[in-house]
């Protein structure tokens, strides 16, 4: 395979320690001009008893709500790094929060400690000396769409919740219906401002683009390309570079396979037609690349198996051509209420639909309710096996946990996100055909211990106990679905590119005031997690 990194432009470094930062000067412009920090002005500061504490304490997955002594609504860079000196010099720890999306209680999960909300930190702009494109960690993700398309005629391909925030989305690498056309947002990335803490204590603001000269600098703006959020400070701004035209439509077909027609050796052809044509159509100058399509497994008790898909380009008859190759052999699909994006409900036909990009964007990108849930994630390197297929069909047709809200969705992968070279961002997955989450979702805790059950045994069966160990089939999990189950997150998350993410840690936490259970560990295994 033939690598294009697409990140060897320009990057300079700023530090400041009691006030805020300031714009950058780079050939042909600043960066950053707009959505400065306002020196002398103080964070938003919720504490217990306050009518809003409820909701700033508890994370989207409603399963996890800590109890912090504050929450520090910050809505620039100088109060971000106050909140954390007030933090740090109080010996509390420090979580934070962009929208709140975190699968597991890495930000919510703070008890007599300080969250950081970047809530506040919603602006979207583009410096026109530059032609940078700035982005706040509190954007969320269907804003930050919006405002890119209809000002200034760009897009940015990550994911598809509309709710989840920009700074958690973008520091694990992103990705989503535009992914295998245009790679991931971090390969367009040329800068972030982050709050670090140095190793005598000091909060500082830092500024990092591509053409610095230090390598300590390189290897922090190389950390959020894919290194995990909450572990080497906190992200106040964004910069990106060279972003795509939006695209003009969109074309969708929504497609329903009811289970009464799915017997096993239905389900097994289906899965393999799936994976079949996305391993003959997932290269680098595939003619597919601009199709993405989201097959939801959901159990049977749903009635119906669901398959999304989206095509950007100029020949919309590809998109057909997939849903006849998927549907060979099977019994007809039929118009039905089908899963679309993370198994928000849309009645639709299977009919082609033609979309305003923009329309097409709106109507995928629903979050649903906040309920609880769990989560799991796999990369794949090639097309279900038998015996991984007939394993989904019993954990899905004969669950220990019926459960309507219970699914496996299988997403297409691959094409252009494939041609960057896995050392090149901290993203180290760079040759699957498929992403995979597992999802199951519920309301009552009292159900808790049996959702957990059905999920775990379903993916303990998929993987054995170490999980999607990478090898020819697998290629390890998605940082940004975090699953605390798993043991060697290490490798399953970052492969190789571990050891340079814990040498920035090293560098620029040395302390270790950013941690959560799964966060980037210190050299040589100091720097244990506080909760």
């Amino acid at each position: 395979m033939t690598f294009t990194s697409g990140l060897t432009s320009r990057r300079q470094f700023l530090k400041v320690g009691g006030a805020a930062a300031g714009a950058i000067s780079l050939p042909g412009g600043r960066i950053g001009a707009s959505a400065q920090a306002t020196p002398g002005t103080e964070p938003e500061r919720v504490l217990p008893g306050d009518a809003h504490y409820g909701r700033y304490s508890r994370g989207f997955n409603q399963r996890w709500v800590g109890t912090p002594a504050s929450i520090a609504l910050c809505s620039d860079a100088g109060q971000v790094r106050q909140a954390v000196q007030e933090a740090v010099d109080g010996g509390l720890r420090l979580t934070v929060r962009s929208g709140g999306h975190c699968y597991e209680d890495f930000s919510a999960g703070n008890d007599g400690g300080v969250i950081v909300d970047l809530s506040p930190m919603t602006k979207v702009w583009r410096d026109e000396g530059t032609g940078y494109y700035g982005i706040e960690s509190g954007a969320r993700l269907l804003d930050v769409y919006t405002t890119l398309a209809e000002q200034y005629g760009v897009t940015i391909p990550g994911g598809s919740c509309s709710s989840i925030g920009a700074g958690g989305h973008f520091t694990g690498g992103g990705y989503g219906l535009l992914s295998r056309l245009y790679g991931l947002p971090v390969d367009y990335l040329q800068g972030v401002e982050l709050v670090h803490v140095t190793n005598d204590g000091q909060a500082e603001i830092v500024t990092v683009q591509r053409d610095a000269s230090d390598h300590d600098e390189q290897d922090l703006l190389w950390g959020h390309t894919g290194g995990g959020g909450g572990n080497f400070g906190i992200v106040t701004k964004f910069w990106f570079r060279d972003l795509p035209q939006r695209p003009d439509k969109a074309f969708l077909i929504h497609q329903a396979f009811e289970w009464d027609s799915l017997d096993q050796a239905a389900f097994r052809r289906l899965l393999q037609n799936y994976g079949n044509f996305l391993a003959e159509n997932s290269g680098v100058d595939s003619p597919y690349k601009g199709l993405f399509p989201l097959l939801a497994l959901l159990q049977q008790g749903a009635g119906h198996v669901g398959l999304t898909t989206q095509y950007v380009g100029d020949e919309p008859q590809r998109l057909e051509k997939f849903a006849s190759a998927v549907a060979a052999g099977l019994p007809a699909p039929v118009a039905n209420i089908v899963p679309g994006v993370h198994h928000r409900l849309v009645s639709q036909s299977p009919e082609m639909q033609t979309l305003d990009w923009l329309d097409a964007t709106n109507q995928l990108s629903g979050t649903g309710p906040s309920q609880r849930g769990k989560y799991k994630s796999a990369y794949m390197l090639q097309p279900f096996p038998d015996e991984q297929i007939d394993v989904i069909y019993e954990n899905l047709v004969n669950p220990s946990n019926p459960n309507t809200s219970a699914l496996l969705q299988v997403d297409g992968y691959g094409g252009q996100v494939n041609a960057v070279d896995p050392a090149a961002t901290a993203v180290a997955q760079r040759s699957s055909i498929m992403k995979l989450q597992y999802q199951t979702y519920w309301t009552d805790p009292a159900e808790d211990e049996a959702n957990l059950e059905w999920i775990r045994g379903f993916y303990t069966a998929m993987y054995g106990e170490q999980g999607p160990v990478p090898d020819e089939l697998m290629d390890g999990s998605y940082v940004n679905y975090p699953d605390a189950d798993l043991e060697d997150w290490p490798l399953l998350y970052y492969k190789e590119n571990y050891g340079r993410l814990q040498q920035v840690k090293a560098r620029w936490d040395p302390l270790n005031v950013f941690n959560h259970r799964q966060s980037i560990r210190l050299p040589g295994g100091e720097g244990t997690p506080t909760a």
